[in-house]
């Protein structure tokens, strides 16, 4: 019987087992295709610690071949398989990653090596550098599902990112909404404005849809019926770079939800017969054609419709001319998502069914609208505390 195989400290090799002329070790095995493996190691301990690794994965049957790619090539991967993205999302999702992620040592880590501490030391990093918790909240979105595919494929066996956004404190600034008295001053102020009362429309607009920014400024007037006072919303205008430079493009709702029909009230009525009366007015009228879209409600003076920047832009603008000439009860600051904010929270201010208000809001799911936009304060507390008491006393 032939000789057991030892190292040089006298200690049994088993098989597959040996001893390299540098002292260190080696473990030959077969993987599923019965191609020649080899697993390195340092010590003896080390290589058979390895080995076991090795039986539990393939009695799982995790690739460890595909397991030795890297983040960045897995998010290849993924984003590769995400066919039903839009064309939007595909571009800023991989964006997002060219930017933020792919040049840092987690991204050129292989999977089978990233533990749950490495992705949390990256949130770190990210939070030093001054990034908030809802920008670093992204990344997560995408790291994760990344390695979702890893474990779906069976190339790691559980996701190291699970978990790993718990540890970062809360940073969000909250949306302060304006209220009922603040958007009456806000728009008393730009309709005596010279400079600001063309905006008046928009305000009223924003707020009494509670529409998003690229949903009113991609309204056509074949969206607005007048006659039976409704609103129609199937797409939003974007300004965005989707392979083919920055430019406008329409669209698909932010969500399934987002496709809806919207009453108007009285105001927004108003206030659309009164953007139609100004553009004749200035002479403004869409000179573009987007995507078969043209005709939009909201132009600027050269025929284009407005980009969300310009918007934010215009409103903050609003925002320093009021402040300054009222120092004494400044708003807070204004743009197109607090407008939206604004709106939403006024409407359930006022006592609105929370489903028509979803419905309004096209949101998928009603925690949403309570959760997000619904906000509380004092005065609205107080009035409901009373309301209640004289329904239970009356």
């Amino acid at each position: 019987m032939a000789n057991a195989k030892k190292d040089s400290k006298g200690r049994k090799l088993n098989k597959g087992e040996q001893q390299r002329n540098d002292g260190t070790y080696h473990y030959t095995y077969l993987d599923a295709n019965k191609k020649r493996k080899y697993i390195y190691a340092k010590t003896l301990v080390e290589l058979r610690e390895k080995e076991e690794q090795l039986q539990r994965d393939l009695l799982d049957g995790i690739d460890s071949a595909s397991s030795k790619m890297t983040l960045n090539q897995l998010f290849q991967i993924y984003i590769n398989l995400k066919k039903d993205l839009r064309a939007s999302t595909r571009v800023n999702y991989v964006k997002r990653w060219e930017y933020s992620i792919q040049n840092t040592p987690l991204a050129k880590m292989k999977i089978c090596d990233i533990k749950q501490i490495h992705i949390k030391s990256f949130y770190k990093d990210c939070a030093e550098k001054g990034l908030k918790k809802n920008t670093i909240k992204l990344f997560h979105g995408l790291i994760y599902a990344t390695l979702d595919v890893a474990v779906d494929s069976d190339f790691i066996r559980k996701n190291p990112a699970k978990n790993c956004m718990k540890f970062l404190e809360n940073d969000t600034e909250e949306k302060t909404p304006l209220t009922m008295d603040e958007v009456a001053d806000l728009i008393n102020f730009c309709r005596k404005s010279s400079v600001y009362n063309i905006h008046v429309p928009f305000l009223v607009i924003a707020i009494g849809t509670c529409l998003r920014c690229g949903e009113i400024t991609g309204l056509t007037w074949n969206d607005v019926d007048l006659k039976n006072k409704v609103i129609h919303i199937n797409h939003q205008l974007i300004y965005k770079n989707l392979g083919d430079g920055c430019k406008f493009h329409i669209s698909e709702p932010k969500t399934a939800a987002g496709k809806r029909s919207i009453p108007m009230n009285e105001s927004v009525y108003k206030a659309f017969i009164e953007i139609r009366k100004q553009n004749f007015m200035l002479g403004r009228s869409s000179k573009v054609e987007i995507d078969g879209y043209k005709d939009f409600v909201f132009v600027s003076r050269n025929g284009q419709p407005y980009a969300i920047n310009g918007v934010n832009h215009f409103l903050l603008n609003i925002e320093k001319a009021y402040n300054k000439a009222y120092p004494e009860s400044n708003i807070s600051h204004i743009s197109a998502h607090i407008l939206r904010h604004t709106g939403c929270t006024l409407y359930a201010s006022a006592g609105m069914d929370i489903k028509a208000l979803q419905d309004i809001m096209g949101h998928t799911d009603a925690s949403i609208t309570m959760n997000v936009y619904n906000h509380s304060n004092f005065e609205r507390t107080e009035k409901e505390m009373n309301r209640i008491d004289m329904e239970m006393i009356g």
